[in-house]
């Protein structure tokens, strides 16, 4: 049986999604020692702050803090994501016969922007294609950090154990992970996205720039936390319930 080469590939269609949304978790993770990977979908050539290797020079500097076993950037098309289009699906498809991922979750929560809305159906089409051997996909345009870590190649089908989401705060998550003690990381990571974060006379005034911005963030972390029992908290949705042989060692929250 083919062996995973990551345990949890999270899909973002941009650069500082999936800290927002899962930073501590990946970072928890990482600590453990599992092999934590981040793809972005799109190189956020429409942002309204910063270029796409500036914004990519930022990733880097999160990925460190995050201690992710690694990153890849796709080149789809930014503000244009569909699951209907078969050539993004591919690429999708070529990342995870690659990566060969046990669990991919996707952030952020899928609300008012068209690529978060879009990306938890590409992905699952994607995860559902990947598996057949039928299906032959082109090697897409890709970046990685670190350079040394690219997998050479398609490595043919691949079958995830499920896909999972980032849960929107009015629904029950499946999954609560305690990431009381990589809060701080997070901050860390979030504050190398100088260019998404800050407003000044510099940069044009944005949704994600205003000053509550990340404080909403924080009460997010908060929120979850005290349905946790802890200090703070990151939610998933998952489309497949785990299958247990006893109890788990965690508490349930």
């Amino acid at each position: 049986m083919p062996t995973a080469n990551c345990d949890l590939l999270c899909i973002c269609p941009h650069t500082d999604d999936a800290e927002i949304a899962l930073g501590g978790t990946l970072r928890l993770l990482g600590n453990r020692g599992r092999r934590v990977w981040v793809c972005d979908l799109t190189r956020g050539e429409l942002a309204s702050n910063a270029t796409p290797d500036e914004r990519w020079t930022e990733a880097t500097r999160a990925s460190k803090i995050l201690g992710l076993a690694g990153r890849v950037q796709l080149d789809l098309p930014d503000g244009f994501l569909a699951a209907s289009a078969r050539t993004q699906v591919e690429a999708v498809v070529w990342i995870l016969r690659s990566l060969r991922p046990r669990w991919v979750v996707t952030a952020p929560e899928a609300r008012r922007h068209p690529d978060h809305l879009a990306v938890p159906h590409l992905v699952r089409r994607a995860a559902f294609l990947a598996r057949l051997r039928a299906l032959v996909v082109p090697a897409p345009a890709v970046r990685w950090w670190p350079q040394d870590v690219a997998p050479a190649s398609d490595a043919g089908p691949w079958q995830v154990e499920t896909v999972g989401r980032v849960c929107p705060e009015d629904e029950a998550p499946d999954l609560l992970f305690d990431v009381s003690g990589t809060w701080t990381a997070k901050q860390q990571a979030l504050a190398c996205y100088a260019s998404q974060f800050q407003r000044d006379p510099a940069r044009s005034p944005t949704h994600i720039n205003a000053p509550d911005f990340l404080a909403r963030i924080e009460d997010r972390g908060r929120t979850w936390g005290r349905r946790a029992g802890v200090a703070w908290a990151e939610a998933l949705k998952l489309d497949a319930a785990p299958v247990l042989s006893d109890l788990p060692r965690e508490r349930w929250a």
